[in-house]
């Protein structure tokens, strides 16, 4: 049993390598909630389906699923750059795709729109605007 929190730290430790490689930064749903109250600006971008998107995200947050990301030239402006996903996973991996194309200054929200409605984070659902 002393052996079994090894491949936990383990993982851990991976986890926490992968990424810190990438550079990114990131805050929780807590601090976002925060800068969204105070009205900072900020860009939310959402890298998960178009059908995730639909059933539910977090308000103004603008769908560039993961798959398109090789395509792109530029990103919406107007505030700090915060990617999401459902967990954490695909964020992650849309900054590394982003920041192999030059882009600067993403960050990530740990844990995800899980962590957002986890907190009370208000969610709309249908169609975007």
């Amino acid at each position: 049993l002393k052996y079994a929190f090894i491949p936990l730290s383990c993982a851990f430790f991976l986890f926490s390598a992968a990424t810190a490689s990438i550079g990114a930064e990131r805050i929780t749903a807590q601090e976002l909630k925060a800068m969204l109250d105070a009205k900072e600006k900020v860009v939310l971008i959402d890298v998960r389906t178009p059908q995730e998107h639909y059933e539910a995200r977090i308000p103004g947050s603008i769908l560039m699923p993961l798959d398109t990301l090789e395509g792109v030239s530029k990103l919406p402006e107007g505030g700090k750059q915060i990617i999401y996903c459902r967990s954490g996973k695909r964020s992650l991996k849309a900054i590394e795709i982003l920041e192999k194309k030059g882009f600067k200054d993403l960050t990530d929200l740990e844990g995800g729109i899980i962590a957002w409605t986890a907190i009370g984070g208000p969610v709309v659902s249908g169609p975007s605007r």
